[in-house]
């Protein structure tokens, strides 16, 4: 309707644009009266509670391992133009945001995470490549966030005329082990080489003594070899179950819709836009959580209840033990590490185990 009234009076557009700030601000107004109210103003009060799921624990309940399960990756589709609402020098204040001098105080372990180069950070930066013209052209070139395993946000950080730099996910790492403390586990696609960007960095100690570890999501490994998925992959990781830890591209798949409104707004509403669409986001979360842990638990009795016994079976007639399973990714990572170079090509030996192979069906 709102739109329709604009094409046919552009003079309308900037009364009800003023009209829906004032609206905007007055709710802000009438949550902070409310929250002092409750006591909901302590620092990172809304990063505790958001998530019941995540955060509450019940009287005598045994811990867990991994204590907690989150998410974080970067997204460059919701960038703004430089010099847009120039005019606009309101600061809005989000909940979110991890402020940009807290981000910058990592932006000498940039250098830490140059070093660290591998395959699979070689493979990550070709599908993640900020132009030339993308940084000159934007102010924002996108956003860093973190999210629980039941998808609610934890954290948001802007993407300041720069790709993904370690500096952003250093500083989210380092707020999430401040907030939530020790013995967490983080899914990252590049969870493999920020492992060593992050045991260089300045925070190195920090996070070692919290035993906070960081893995692969499950859909980034296939832009993996074989030796990291055996380390980072969530499939080999104890505490993970059913996780695959890709939140951050369900959360994207949402905030993607925004970017088109926020091309061109000043700084204040482009943040203002992102913080009411994580809310509103925040918010389906928490109304589909019981449903949401009601399928989790389904799926995992499905897969025990329709596996179990076919693997105790297995297990019976080779005469193998959970241990066995183990080990076998031991001693294939062993070997693979090993490995100074790629084995050469020999279509004879193939030639000769697919004959071996043959005689033993015909047998």
């Amino acid at each position: 309707m709102v739109k329709v009234l604009c094409a046919l009076h552009n003079s309308l557009r900037d009364q009800f644009a003023v009209a829906f700030d004032t609206y905007l601000t007055i709710l802000r107004e009438v949550k902070t009266l409310v929250d002092q109210a409750l006591g909901r103003d302590t620092p990172h009060w809304r990063m505790l509670h958001a998530c019941p799921a995540c955060n509450y624990k019940q009287p005598d309940e045994p811990p867990l391992y991994p204590a907690r399960l989150d998410a974080f990756d970067g997204n460059n589709s919701l960038k703004r133009v430089d010099g847009s609402g120039h005019a606009d020098e309101r600061v809005f204040q989000s909940t979110y945001l991890i402020p940009a001098g807290e981000v910058d105080l990592f932006k000498d372990d940039d250098d830490a995470a140059s070093s660290n180069n591998s395959t699979c950070t070689e493979n990550w930066k070709v599908a993640n490549t900020t132009s030339e013209n993308s940084i000159n052209v934007f102010d924002q070139t996108g956003v860093f966030v973190s999210a629980c395993r039941h998808g609610i946000i934890q954290t948001l950080v802007e993407l300041r005329r720069s790709g993904e730099l370690a500096k952003y996910a250093l500083a989210t790492a380092n707020k999430l082990i401040d907030v939530y403390g020790a013995n967490g586990v983080t899914g990252y696609d590049i969870g493999c080489s920020f492992s060593k960007t992050i045991a260089a960095s300045s925070v190195a100690d920090k996070v070692k003594k919290a035993n906070h570890r960081f893995v692969v999501n499950a859909f980034h490994r296939h832009a993996h070899n074989r030796r990291c998925q055996l380390q980072y992959h969530t499939l080999y990781q104890k505490g993970l179950g059913i996780e695959d830890l890709e939140t951050c591209e369900r959360v994207f798949a949402g905030s993607n819709a925004v970017a088109p409104l926020i091309r061109h707004v000043s700084y204040f509403h482009w943040l203002q836009f992102i913080d009411l669409q994580f809310d509103q986001w925040d918010l389906d979360r928490y109304q589909e959580l019981s449903q949401f842990l009601y399928n989790n638990y389904k799926q995992a009795l499905h897969v025990i209840n329709e596996l179990a016994p076919v693997v105790q079976e297995l297990k019976q007639h080779l005469d193998l033990s959970d241990a066995d399973f183990e080990q076998w990714n031991i001693e294939e990572l062993q070997y693979l590490e090993a490995l100074a170079a790629e084995p050469e090509y020999d279509p004879e030996k193939i030639a000769y185990v697919e004959a071996l192979q043959s005689l033993a069906k015909a047998e």
